[in-house]
């Protein structure tokens, strides 16, 4: 399933044998030399598409827009598309296309619904990027199964990244940088002090910035993560409560004991015991 698509209508590609497709999906990587260009073509599928390097004014529809570097954009069925790249330099980008019938009415929905403006990919979108470009694959149903799934993932990030910029000040690269190491270092003793130096401002500006983001404090924010991840182990594991305790943060099993009674109402046995039993 490795394929170079040779119709692809565009002219000067350099390909890198960077093409994975399943029936309903596609997703590739490719350098245009300067000057290169795709289209004008009418779209007939979902696409992600993300700019590593170069640029690119793209003509869609009526209007004119130019793509940023390192933000992924989506497209939509029934829209005219004209990419024009840079005319000096290369350019080099990632897409993702799934056909209608490849995505669930549901998504296929709240992509209809979902604003053209592009976002930062997040550390998950980038990682299932690569994941994809790793596949080894074989004309089976398995494989078509797992790029398909994949395709679907992706999408659904790009809601979930969208989402976020919503919800969050996202070009608030303070807390931003605190948010992602609380959530990666949440079972270590001095979370906070490193979010703090991730986040490289002030202690009152990280706080002011903070409650504009999230709504509290680090501090407030960081039990919520552990209690959270808490709960979590408890339902999905089988490990001890000293133990879920100790990779979560907290001080002592009752410190944690205590924190899931005032969140949930019970303890943690009795939680875990109803997850169990379904």
């Amino acid at each position: 399933m490795y394929h170079v698509n040779r119709t692809y209508d565009g002219v000067n590609l350099e390909w890198e044998q960077r093409s994975i497709r399943s029936p309903q999906v596609t997703f590739g990587q490719v350098r245009y030399q300067p000057g290169g260009y795709c289209g004008p073509r009418v779209q007939r599928d979902y696409q992600l598409v993300l700019l590593y390097s170069g640029s690119c004014d793209l003509r869609i529809d009526k209007s004119r827009r130019t793509l940023k570097v390192g933000n992924v954009y989506l497209f939509k069925p029934g829209h005219r598309e004209h990419f024009l790249f840079d005319a000096q330099t290369q350019t080099h980008h990632f897409w993702c296309s799934a056909a209608p019938a490849g995505l669930t009415p549901a998504l296929r929905h709240a992509l209809d619904d979902a604003a053209s403006e592009g976002h930062s990919p997040s550390e998950c979108f980038s990682r299932m990027v690569s994941a994809a470009f790793l596949l080894r694959t074989s004309p089976s149903a398995a494989t078509a199964q797992v790029v398909d799934s994949l395709a679907i993932a992706h999408f659904s990030e790009f809601l979930n990244m969208a989402d976020s910029s919503s919800v969050t000040v996202r070009d608030d690269a303070c807390a931003d940088r605190a948010l992602r190491y609380m959530e990666d270092h949440l079972g270590e003793s001095d979370c906070l002090s490193g979010a703090q130096r991730a986040a490289g401002c002030s202690v009152n500006a990280l706080l002011y910035k903070f409650a504009e983001a999230v709504g509290t404090t680090p501090a407030k924010h960081l039990w919520r993560l552990r209690t959270e991840r808490g709960l979590g182990l408890l339902a999905d594991t089988g490990l001890s409560v000293a133990e879920i305790a100790d990779q979560c943060g907290f001080k002592n099993p009752f410190h944690f004991s205590r924190c899931i009674r005032r969140v949930q109402g019970q303890p943690p046995r009795e939680i875990r015991r109803r997850a169990w039993a379904g």
